[in-house]
């Protein structure tokens, strides 16, 4: 049986967003727990995410909901500054699996700027599989974009393993017969260890 390994960008390759600085450098003038909750799930960030909103879109949004005097081109030059570093373990388990013949993934919740940030780090990578949720107009973890990862590789669901930080998106991938679990980049070893006999 073959088996395909599909992981997260977010908190599982990549070292989590710093959200704070983020907040701080934007000169917000509301509270953080506001701009958390519109950062994360405004409908329009959302729909950024599923490449049905542009990014320019959205940040002159967000910009105006916090309150902020900075222009787009600002947010960018700020947001492009925040790390954007990798996960060593979770780098290692990659090359193995690659250096084992087996194909590797990632399949992430990304906006068009998410990936500008990130596309140098990925493409060191050599992915077999990128499916990024801009592209596919749909979002982790809609029933929609695990079927279209499941029909693109021309697999059967179960032989999918998948690695994700967010509980919600495990159990997503879980409805459509993927094998997914819950693991961050600092933990992943551990969790991979435990289900993965090689």
């Amino acid at each position: 049986m073959k088996k395909i390994f599909l992981f997260d960008l977010g908190n599982v390759l990549a070292k989590s967003l710093d959200d704070y600085g983020l907040y701080n450098k934007l000169n917000c003038k509301i509270p953080y727990d506001e701009f958390l909750k519109y950062w994360w799930g405004d409908e329009l960030v959302l729909k950024a995410h599923m490449g049905l909103a542009t990014d320019d879109e959205h940040v002159e949004a967000l910009l105006k909901f916090c309150k902020s005097d900075l222009s787009i081109k600002q947010f960018y030059e700020i947001y492009n500054s925040l790390d954007n570093s990798l996960y060593d373990d979770t780098i290692e388990i990659i090359n193995v699996l690659k250096n084992k013949g087996y194909k590797v993934g990632l399949l992430s919740n990304l906006r068009l700027m998410d990936y500008k940030r990130y596309k140098q780090q990925i493409e060191k990578i050599n992915f077999d599989y990128i499916f990024l949720s801009y592209e596919m107009k749909c979002i982790k973890p809609s029933k929609d974009i695990y079927v279209q990862v499941i029909d693109k590789l021309k697999c059967e669901s179960h032989e999918i393993i998948f690695f994700d930080d967010n509980e919600k998106n495990v159990n997503g991938a879980k409805l459509v017969g993927i094998n997914a679990y819950q693991a961050t980049g600092k933990n992943i070893k551990e969790v991979f260890e435990k289900i993965i006999n090689m």
